[in-house]
């Protein structure tokens, strides 16, 4: 991105921080770039994940910082998508296919597939989130904590 253009917006967040934000319809949200609704979703999936570790009981930052890169890695959450699919509707597939076909750079940590695969899971997150559908949020969110808890318990 060019220079001048991240001074400007540099300079337009400054101006809009602290007033109230627009509320923005669903149709708004649905229509956002997948990676800004991916973005929005790890921020959430993060979160959650952290807190569910701290409510474990375990505070050692070091073990809750390695418990908590492993359950937000790509390889998981591609994993859970699958898992939940069958959960979702025609709203949220959509949302998860322009996801998964948006191209980004892809790290070492990861497959091309799972990858992907957890960008869709991120934008469904985040879409829920930014739309207010926080019921739905919680319900995906709880229902992949259970087959992450379930899976990791099998692992050797």
């Amino acid at each position: 991105m060019e220079f001048k253009r991240v001074l400007f917006l540099k300079k337009q967040m400054a101006h809009k921080i602290g007033k109230d934000s627009p509320v923005l319809s669903e149709q708004e949200v649905f229509a956002m770039d997948a990676l800004t609704l991916a973005y929005m979703g790890d921020v959430c999936w993060s979160f959650f994940i952290r807190k569910v570790l701290i409510d474990t009981g375990i505070y050692n930052v070091q073990i809750l910082n390695s418990l908590a890169s492993e359950m937000v890695s790509a390889r998981w959450q591609s994993r859970i998508l699958f898992e939940i699919m069958e959960l979702l509707n025609e709203r949220e597939l959509k949302v998860c296919k322009r996801a998964r076909n948006t191209n980004s750079h892809v790290p070492k940590s990861a497959t091309v597939e799972e990858y992907r695969e957890s960008t869709a899971f991120e934008a469904l997150l985040g879409y829920l989130k930014l739309s207010g559908n926080e019921e739905r949020l919680d319900f995906l969110m709880e229902r992949s904590l259970k087959y992450l808890a379930g899976e990791m318990s099998h692992e050797n």
